[in-house]
């Protein structure tokens, strides 16, 4: 009895089931599907509602005409699909409709009757919103149509000069080649750039790879050539460079290539070689063909590289490694006194290992406080009394003991770490002086080197002026040391940061005279207090006629141009003896007092030979 009552089933399915599964069908469809008799909107799913901006229930029972944008167009679309419908033919086509808030949208509809027999029975309509497609279509449209009527003019253009057709082929192929010669070649010197030297260089390992032969990667820096660069300005480092570029490629065989990386850095593949031996004859080749004079805006230059050399397969399996590993040997090769070649060798990645280790210690020795000043008794003779004090910055590790600084300050130099350590001499040096004034002892000026990347420092100014302050220090108890080379990088900016320091009060002295590449003319104009006569030039005073000469002239420059004369590196009698009777009367170095702690003040005030040379005047 209760099956008799139960809802039909088709298949094991309930009807109701199956209607609420076809219902469920139509609300989830991404198409709009709508079902309509005698004009009017028996049924459509959510998709139908989103797309005419109806609530669903408010769209039943609406009349078909309002979801059209005129009576006009509803009419229209009857006197097609009405006829199509009563061939059995469904009717396929795209139509612009109307949403109840009144804007329009372009629609494609496809419709065809439940039962074409029966037309009452109603319409099938499946509707999908192409309003985004249509405006894409007339852009694309648009954009064709303007594309055609430009092609139309450019086409009557050439009709109209046929005669200049071949010359605009030409110079187009001229601009691509340009474009090409610019995008794989330097600019200053026309040599294969970064880019070009990749790509030959990996064809030449795919080659020695296939053919069982060596390639040799040379990396070639230009010894000093920033100091050139800076006395000459750029326009002369440009023309040294060009000549550079031109020798090189005079040195190899025309199969292997020579690029410039950038700056003074040329790299030089060479492809087919059969051992060192082929590699050796070339380098020396560079080194002589670079080492002849050349003569650049009236100057005769003498430029001289440092070679770093890596052998495929021996040294790297690709590009990268042996690029890596030929610029580590072209620093060993600076380090081995320049003009020369070095080939690369793994214990050097073991010493670029060591100078990472070292980088990560002076950080941590920062931290910790292990950095140390001593001092060293600057000399005047003619009073008898020390006129100033230099402060060295020294490192005690705690497991390797006193690190020299000729050790941990390039690495600090080429890690940045200059400045920070820099800026902490400043600040300890000056501590220390108001602490000796506090202690009674006379005043007197405190020398420190400034390194290169400092000067260049744009707030170097201000940070001294911010030291003075919070020391207590007058200006003119601070003497700055400044490398000769340092104060030729930008003249210019150089004179101005010198004049404000003048300003202040800071005393400046140049460290190394001698040793670089300075005008005279450029000596005149900075705001100088001092000279300071390298220790090079002391050192084998009495034994080189040569120093002995350089060191009298800077004695007799800085006299005559009332500048203060200081010689550094004095350690024996016999070197005072010579730079007195040159007119030098300040010295320092080890014969007077070695760099003390600062505790050491009895000794530092009063060298012990201090007054002991009663002979020498």
């Amino acid at each position: 009895m209760s099956s008799r009552l139960s809802s039909p089933s088709l298949g094991g399915v309930t009807v109701t089931q199956s209607l609420l599964e076809l219902r469920a069908i139509l609300d989830n469809a991404t198409i709009g599907i709508m079902f309509t008799r005698n004009r009017q909107v028996v049924q459509a799913n959510a998709r139908v509602a989103e797309m005419f901006g109806y609530q669903r229930d408010a769209l039943i029972g609406l009349a078909g005409t309002e979801l059209f944008p005129s009576l006009e167009a509803y009419e229209a679309l009857g006197h097609v699909l009405v006829p199509l419908l009563k061939q059995r033919k469904g009717y396929r086509g795209e139509l612009q409709m109307k949403r109840q808030d009144g804007s329009h949208f372009w629609c494609r509809i496809s419709a065809k009757d439940i039962d074409p027999s029966r037309p009452l029975e109603g319409t099938i309509w499946i509707m999908e919103d192409v309003t985004e497609d249509r405006l894409i279509q007339q852009a694309l449209r648009q954009s064709h149509e303007k594309l055609e009527q430009r092609v139309a003019e450019r086409t009557a253009d050439l009709l109209a000069a046929n005669v200049k057709l071949q010359d605009e082929v030409f110079e187009r192929m001229q601009t691509e080649q340009r474009v090409w010669q610019m995008a794989h070649h330097d600019a200053l010197t026309g040599l294969p750039n970064r880019a070009l030297l990749q790509d030959r260089l990996d064809q030449a390992l795919v080659q020695a790879s296939r053919y069982s032969h060596q390639v040799a990667v040379m990396f070639i820096d230009l010894d000093r050539f920033k100091e050139i660069n800076d006395t000459l300005g750029h326009a002369g480092g440009d023309e040294l460079l060009k000549e550079v570029a031109a020798r090189l490629k005079v040195a190899v065989r025309a199969v292997d290539t020579v690029a410039r990386l950038g700056g003074d850095e040329f790299v030089v593949v060479l492809n087919e070689i059969s051992g060192a031996d082929d590699i050796v004859l070339v380098a020396e080749k560079i080194i002589a063909t670079l080492g002849q004079s050349a003569h650049i805006e009236n100057h005769e230059l003498h430029v001289t590289p440092s070679i770093g050399i890596s052998i495929y397969p021996d040294d790297g399996a690709d590009s990268v490694q042996l690029m890596k590993n030929a610029d580590t040997a072209m620093y060993h090769s600076k380090s081995a006194g320049r003009n020369t070649f070095r080939f690369f060798a793994p214990a050097m990645n073991d010493e670029a290992s060591r100078f990472f280790k070292l980088e990560h210690r002076l950080i941590a020795a920062l931290e910790r406080g292990e950095l140390v000043l001593h001092y060293q008794s600057l000399v005047d003779l003619d009073r008898r009394a020390v006129c100033g004090m230099e402060a060295l910055v020294r490192w005690f590790d705690p497991e390797r003991g006193l690190i020299s600084p000729d050790e941990f300050i390039p690495i600090a130099e080429e890690s940045g770490l200059i400045l920070t350590v820099g800026e902490w001499v400043l600040h300890q040096a000056m501590r220390q002086n108001r602490l000796w004034q506090e202690q009674g002892h006379p005043l007197i000026p405190i020398s420190v080197n400034l390194s290169p990347r400092q000067f260049q420092q744009k707030s170097l100014v201000g940070t001294i002026r911010n030291i003075l302050a919070d020391t207590a220090q007058p200006a003119h108890l601070l003497e700055l040391e400044i490398t000769e080379s340092t104060l030729m990088h930008d003249v210019n900016e150089t004179l101005d940061k010198l004049k404000e320091l003048a300003a202040m009060g800071v005393k400046l002295a140049i460290d190394d005279f001698g040793t670089g590449y300075s005008s005279l003319s450029y000596l005149k104009r900075f705001p100088v207090h001092k000279l300071k006569v390298d220790r090079s030039f002391v050192r084998d005073l009495c034994d080189d006629r040569e120093d002995a000469a350089i060191a009298a002239a800077i004695i007799g420059l800085a006299r005559n141009l009332d500048i203060d004369i200081l010689a550094e590196g004095v350690e024996n009698e016999q070197q005072l003896s010579m730079l007195l009777n040159f007119g030098c009367r300040k010295f320092q170095g080890y014969y007077f007092a070695h760099p003390m702690t600062p505790d050491k003040s009895a000794l530092l005030f009063h060298p012990l030979h201090l007054g002991a040379q009663d002979s020498l005047f």
